[in-house]
């Protein structure tokens, strides 16, 4: 009887263990992320079949399926680079009646070299019954998300050994996340692939929501003074009114940054050691930010030594780093008030300083500023590894 009971709860305490297992090797299991094929240099744009100019930072928000098309299609097998059919029943249906998928569109460039383009795309688009904004059209060929090289070479550059196209990439259907990362890469003729692609599709979006799930908020730097009874209750410090020229003598304050994020540094043009690392650095945070088609990021560099540092010397500046200066403003004014707005409001030492190299002390540190003029992050400006965490932390400041 006893040894009965004994047997009993060895069997609960050794089913319990084996419960606990599993829950571990399985409830936390991480699902297969979809590999990283690449990227592209720039954001491009396309003219649609209406005419209509588009940036590819349009689809920023977008998970896309670029390829190539034909008006031969269907009919012509030999001169339509996609099983036309087979694409509208996986994917084109998929993505029209599936909710999930309401954030993926497709993007065809069609190949044909034949007057009134545009005109026959819309004839094709009738004649197939393509309706929904989700697959838009071009006659623009070239897409620099093909000019890229994949494990066997660049497509763009290859000529298709199967069909007789005259380039490989004709054939292909690549899958590019909401980052512009090239995920997924399928060869649009062969059906087996065509059925991969609604699958992968699912993983990224999966991948994304996982993401989202684990990212935090980046906490407020500075003092902050709790107030109750206030609609938000902590009064978190905020960087002051300023006001100075830049390097083209234009008048910019901080009003000019109001609903912007901007990344803050101080610096001087002489400066002999920090400075000449700090900018070749933000130039690179700068050109990601670009490529990745981040909008409303402003780059603002305070001078330390504005008695020196000129509207003319800002220039200079500028152009022999050969910065974009669209979004970044170098910026010279009363050197008190430099200094005072780089103490107090963005909580850095900025000083003369006799014993300093250069003669100014000033921080290797890069101040990230939500739109609420908010101090959220800082980074080494010389240490470009950590500076780059900068970007993934403005998109989750974009998303607040």
């Amino acid at each position: 009887m006893f040894r009965r009971k004994g047997f009993i709860i060895l069997g609960f305490i050794f089913g319990g263990f084996l419960c606990s297992l599993a829950f571990l090797l399985l409830g936390n299991a991480e699902f297969k992320k979809q590999p990283n094929f690449g990227t592209i240099n720039a954001p491009f744009s396309i003219v649609d079949f209406k005419g209509d100019t588009i940036s590819s930072c349009d689809w920023n928000d977008k998970i896309v399926l670029y390829n190539f098309i034909s008006l031969d299609c269907p009919d012509n097998v030999e001169k339509c680079p996609i099983r036309l059919e087979w694409f509208k029943i996986k994917i084109y249906n998929e993505l029209i009646s599936n909710k999930g998928f309401d954030d993926v569109i497709v993007v065809s460039s069609f190949i044909d070299n034949v007057p009134d383009i545009n005109k026959k795309i819309q004839q094709f688009r009738n004649h197939n019954k393509i309706q929904s904004d989700k697959w838009i059209m071009t006659s623009t060929k070239y897409n620099p998300f093909f000019d890229n090289d994949f494990q066997k070479g660049n497509p763009w550059n290859k000529e298709d050994s199967l069909y007789g196209f005259n380039k490989e990439a004709y054939l292909m259907t690549l899958l590019v996340d909401k980052n512009q990362n090239i995920r997924g890469k399928y060869l649009t003729y062969n059906f087996g692939e065509v059925r991969r692609i609604t699958k992968e599709i699912s993983l990224i979006i999966k991948e994304e929501q996982q993401n989202k799930s684990k990212t935090e908020k980046l906490p407020v730097l500075g003092q902050k003074e709790f107030i109750p009874n206030l609609d938000e209750d902590t009064i978190f410090h905020t960087v002051p009114y300023w006001e100075f020229q830049n390097q083209s003598g234009l008048t910019i304050s901080s009003e000019s940054v109001d609903d912007k994020i901007h990344v803050v540094d101080f610096f001087f043009t002489n400066c002999p050691t920090i400075c000449p690392k700090k900018t070749v650095n933000i130039k690179k945070i700068q050109e990601t930010i670009q490529k990745k088609c981040i909008p409303n990021v402003e780059f603002l560099s305070f001078s330390v030594d504005p008695e020196s540092d000129s509207i003319e010397k800002l220039r200079y500046y500028a152009m022999d780093y050969e910065v974009n200066t669209l979004n970044w403003n170098f910026l010279t004014g009363d050197k008190d008030d430099i200094y005072e707005l780089g103490v107090k409001g963005y909580l850095l030492p900025c000083q003369e300083d006799p014993s300093a190299e250069g003669g100014f002390l000033h921080s290797e540190k890069i101040i990230l500023v939500d739109k609420k003029s908010r101090l959220r992050a800082q980074y080494d400006g010389t240490n470009y590894e950590d500076l780059k965490r900068i970007v993934s932390d403005i998109q989750l400041l974009q998303e607040e």
